[in-house]
């Protein structure tokens, strides 16, 4: 048995989809003490189960500390040869990307992160890209969306699996785990991390957030305020599969065709849905059109529904990505 499965506190919390093993999973590696404790846990995981699926982890060097991020990169490649993981190094020109996208260097950093993992991901033939977010990044992720102004989705928080591609799906195997299992089973293997102390500066919302305004709330509002707040994600979670269960049973009636730059459906498939029902059915379209939706607020989403259920011909809306919306005869339109 591998000294790693003495450790059993967070094993036991550790979430792995059926049939895992029979295909190639890839850790993300940060080296920070998450992504270390789910890449020990699914090696000791797969050495105790077995199967013919194989065990790679993915380093992304966004290149935002200089010479630490390319020790961060050298630390990573030293740990998957002592553990006999194949590792993948991605480099990321973020701050560049950044000033192109014109999104703040955070926003910037995920974007793009996800990319080059999802890309490898397919090169590698990995079925299932696991990322270590515990049950503390579900907690903020959760008041730092209420403090926005997130939606019924933004509520879910952090979903525990999700489609990237039709091959390939990101999976959350700690998001039950808190960062206090974490640590103590690092302790117990005597195994090391690397500190990214970008993570402690306090010019970055969420570390304002994780450093000081939740532990504030904690002690002055409510000392259950992650119990909290996780019911309440759950429950929009619940809520949210209700509403697409009914917005893809309004579709399957529908008839739908995308051309190259133009998709159309029959507005009256969705005589007698609510707002939010259809609402979540043009998201569907949107997605499937692959048009961007990182631009589209609840707003925009709200008037696109409103012009299916009150549909006029001489109305066009004009939305972001250069995307235009209207009604001809009995079809709602997208063009771009």
């Amino acid at each position: 048995m591998p000294d790693e499965m003495r450790h059993s506190e967070l094993l036991r919390s550790l979430l792995l989809p059926p049939g895992w093993t029979e295909v190639n999973v890839a850790v993300a590696l940060s080296g920070g003490a998450d992504s270390v404790a789910l890449l020990r846990a699914v090696h000791a995981r797969k050495q105790q189960d077995g199967g013919p699926g194989q065990v790679f982890a993915f380093h992304v060097n966004h290149q935002l500390r200089g010479e630490e991020s390319d020790q961060d990169a050298h630390w990573c490649r030293q740990q998957g040869e002592l553990l006999g993981i194949p590792l993948k190094i991605l480099a990321a020109a973020t701050p560049e990307f950044a000033k192109q996208s014109k999104q703040g260097l955070e926003a910037a950093a995920r974007q793009q992160r996800y990319q080059l993992l999802t890309q490898a991901a397919q090169q590698t033939g990995v079925r299932y890209l696991a990322t270590a977010h515990t049950r503390n990044d579900q907690v903020e992720t959760v008041l730092f969306r209420i403090l926005r102004g997130t939606g019924l989705r933004g509520l879910a928080g952090i979903p525990q699996i999700r489609s990237l591609t039709e091959s390939v799906s990101v999976i959350r195997p700690l998001i039950n785990c808190t960062r206090s299992m974490v640590t103590a089973y690092l302790d117990e293997l005597d195994q090391t991390y690397r500190t990214d102390y970008s993570n402690l500066d306090q010019l970055f919302t969420r570390n304002r957030l994780r450093h000081g305004f939740l532990p504030q709330l904690r002690a002055q509002f409510n000392q259950e305020l992650d119990e909290a707040l996780l019911r309440l994600a759950t429950q929009a979670a619940d809520g949210q599969k209700v509403i697409e269960r009914l917005a893809k049973d309004f579709l399957s009636s529908a008839y739908v065709r995308v051309d190259s730059q133009e998709l159309s459906l029959r507005w009256g498939t969705f005589a007698g849905a609510d707002r939010i029902v259809v609402s979540e059915a043009l998201r569907t379209v949107w997605r499937h059109a692959e048009l961007a939706e990182q631009a589209m607020t609840y707003d925009w989403w709200c008037q696109l529904a409103e012009l299916v259920l009150e549909p006029d011909s001489s109305r066009i809306l004009n939305l972001p990505g250069d995307v235009r919306a209207s009604i001809e005869a009995d079809d709602f339109v997208l063009r771009w």
